[in-house]
């Protein structure tokens, strides 16, 4: 392990496990930390023998906190004076000491002459008009020069001011993660980041850096600088908090702000880590991997990959360290965390607090509004693609499982994916409004191919329903790959009240008695998707739509003796197209039009599709007109594997009317593929409202498509 000696300011090389350092947490600059190579150059300026710290002006025995770089240099050595605390005068700016003067001897004046003197520069200043202008100065040439590289102006003022701080508490060696690692090695950058949770654990103490929260306030008061920090929304900072035991909170002019164990309450608020983790009351182990990752979720990196990262040591896991490979790095963590920790709550992110029972009871007027059920499979991964999604996890607890239903958890690597077998409950119309949704009124629940969806029986409980099972709503398709899904409500047209959605469930004892012994289904997770987007492209809200029309889909409709053509948007229209299908007997105009909430986040796609017959047809339409409509929202990060398509019916079948089936695919952000297809005689007519379809991202092909959230 690379230290820097806070004496001498040179690099050391020492085993973490046998050295007494301290260890700084801070925020990097946005213009950047001063690097391994910088600081190497600025310490071969100095003899290491040299180097050592100031002269202390103070009676306390402590040296001064420089919040700029000093112009001059400093005084001569004197050993700190241990102290086991931060020092009690403020670490605030100080008056800077008189400048240390070095006289010249009077052969080193001759040489400096003769120098002069080869080279054309004209003489200095004699001595004599020199004290003339200063009297202070003596008759030798006064040379300033930095004595120390403490004093040296290159040297950065947070490397500089964290020795200061470490060598005044008695601290010989300091490490600081931005200039102790030399990123030019990967291999080095690798261990270093593998490490990392060791080497915060065994300082003696962190210094963490609130560069943005100023001395002298009231910390715990609401809305607070403190509670406020940048630190506290950093994804490495959490190890650094959670990991060493002595963490003392320093001020942006690195004055005592309080330790982690003063201030448990406020961190923890501040935090959601539960106050005996941080105080280490208890083992990291003792936590659910969702409660570990809700610690991350609403924290950022500045790469991508770093999300994974710094979660290594959380987890106790050790992994390749591969830049460039995006969002995939938090795959290969949950792919070690399911090796190492049998803990199925790693499956039980979503959109929120489960589905029935812990869901507010509705209002009489909503109870009695009938509500159908729709399940919508998603392409996305039984692996979360963020911490983010575990939002809710820090309520999510293990539950003691009945006999019955334990058993090793076992996952196997192959070609296909990773080979599982799961504890599943038959998803039926019954189980939906019987067991799952009680307090609602079901309609029909339209479950498509009802044998492939299942409730995943996951091995944790909610800790406001203690006792009860989450149940995970999941599609298996008929290769067994195993995707996550959802139940959606859909209230109709005119319906007012919300639409929701529901991926998790609860199941208390009484309802899951009759349902044993489980059935234990063999699953596949399957490997991520190349052709998928990142997931930055993915979440990006609308700024507009675009609609288009491919060429396959022109030659098919051509087959069918029709003529296709697509126009719009126009600036007169900036939200509608108009898709055309012109043919000898009648022409079908669809209107799409699409309404864009939340800037783009939230948006809804609107066909009206109207039917005409051709001056040359005999015949006239009952029924020539028919509207259907789809929606999403990105709040729910759904990704639909086969996109819904909605029919709508044009005549009655006895005067040669048509079904048309409409389907949208995701092409990129904001642009859909218009899918149609001429299907022949409609269905009877019926008088039932109109149900909304979920906006389509994706094909059944796996295509790509962004996943809102």
């Amino acid at each position: 392990m690379r230290l820097l000696d806070t004496e001498t300011g040179q690099f050391v090389e020492k085993d973490p496990e046998g050295a007494i350092y301290a260890i700084l947490s801070h925020t990097w600059d946005r213009d950047g930390e001063q690097t391994y190579e910088e600081l190497k150059k600025i310490q071969r300026r100095y003899d290491p023998e040299s180097n050592l710290p100031p002269r202390r002006l103070h009676a306390g025995g402590s040296d001064d906190i420089i919040l700029s770089p000093p112009q001059q240099d400093r005084g001569g050595p004197v050993p700190p004076a241990p102290s086991s605390q931060l020092p009690s005068h403020s670490a605030s700016v100080t008056a800077r000491r008189p400048t240390a003067r070095k006289r010249l001897t009077e052969p080193e004046v001759d040489a400096l002459l003769l120098f002069f003197e080869v080279h054309g520069i004209s003489d200095p200043t004699p001595a004599s008009a020199s004290n003339d202008h200063n009297p202070a100065l003596g008759a030798e040439y006064h040379v300033t020069s930095p004595q120390s590289i403490w004093d040296d102006p290159d040297l950065s003022p947070k490397i500089r001011n964290a020795c200061v701080v470490a060598r005044n508490n008695g601290y010989r060696y300091i490490w600081i993660d931005s200039c102790c690692i030399d990123k030019s090695s990967s291999s080095e950058l690798s261990e270093a980041i593998n490490s990392m949770y060791k080497w915060y654990s065994l300082a003696a103490v962190c210094y963490a850096f609130l560069a943005d929260v100023p001395p002298g306030h009231d910390h715990q008061a609401v809305g607070s600088d403190f509670r406020k920090s940048r630190w506290f929304t950093r994804g490495w900072t959490l190890q650094e908090l959670i990991a060493p035991i002595n963490v003392e909170f320093l001020s942006r002019d690195w004055a005592p702000v309080g330790s982690k164990h003063a201030l448990d309450g406020l961190v923890e608020s501040v935090t959601k880590i539960a106050r005996r983790a941080l105080l280490h009351l208890d083992p990291l182990d003792k936590f659910t991997v969702a409660q570990r990752l809700s610690w991350a979720a609403d924290r950022e990196t500045t790469r991508e990959e770093d999300k994974a990262y710094s979660l290594l040591g959380i987890f106790d896991i050790n992994m390749p360290t591969i830049y460039g490979e995006g969002d995939r790095a938090f795959r290969r963590l949950q792919e070690q965390i399911i090796q190492r920790i049998p803990d199925q709550s790693l499956f039980a992110w979503g959109m929120g607090l489960p589905a029935g029972s812990l869901s507010p009871q509705p209002s009489s007027s909503a109870s009695n509004n009938p509500v159908v059920l729709d399940a919508v499979q998603t392409l996305q991964s039984l692996f979360a693609d963020s911490p983010a999604r575990f939002s809710c996890g820090g309520s999510v607890h293990r539950i003691q499982l009945l006999a019955s239903y334990n058993r090793q958890l076992q996952y196997t690597f192959t070609p296909y994916g990773i080979h599982a077998r799961f504890r599943m409950i038959a998803l039926t119309p019954d189980l939906l409004s019987r067991v799952l949704l009680p307090h609602r009124t079901v309609e029909r629940a339209l479950l498509g191919d009802s044998e492939g969806w299942y409730l995943l029986i996951l091995m944790c409980e909610h800790a406001e329903h203690p006792g009860y099972l989450l149940g995970r709503v999941c599609h298996i398709t008929p290769s067994k790959h195993l995707y996550p899904g959802y139940i959606r409500t859909v209230t109709g047209r005119w319906s007012r009240e919300p639409e929701t959605a529901m991926d998790l469930f609860l199941l208390s004892p009484e309802s899951i008695r009759p349902l044993l012994p489980l059935a234990e289904v063999e699953v596949f997770i399957p490997h991520p998707d190349r052709v998928d987007l990142p997931s930055r492209l993915r979440s990006q809200p609308y700024v507009a739509i675009r609609l288009v029309v491919l060429m396959e889909t022109r030659d098919a409709l051509r087959a069918h003796g029709y003529a296709t053509e697509l126009r719009g948007p126009d600036p007169g229209h900036p939200a509608t197209h108009w898709l055309t299908l012109s043919k000898d007997e009648h022409t079908i105009v669809i209107k799409f039009q699409h309404v864009l909430k939340d800037d783009g986040r939230r948006f809804k796609i609107e066909a009206d599709a109207r039917m005409s017959r051709t001056p040359e047809s005999s015949s006239r339409l009952e029924r020539d007109r028919d509207y259907v409509f789809w929606w999403d929202s990105m709040q729910w990060s759904l990704r639909p594997n086969a996109p819904p398509s909605q029919t709508i019916s044009l005549g009655a079948p006895a005067e040669g009317g048509l079904a048309v089936d409409l389907g949208l695919d995701f092409a990129g952000t904001g642009v859909y593929y218009v899918r149609v297809e001429i299907l022949g005689a409609p269905p009877a007519y019926s008088e039932a409202p109109v149900e909304p379809s979920l906006f389509v991202r994706g094909s059944s092909r796996g295509a790509i498509e962004p996943a809102s959230g």
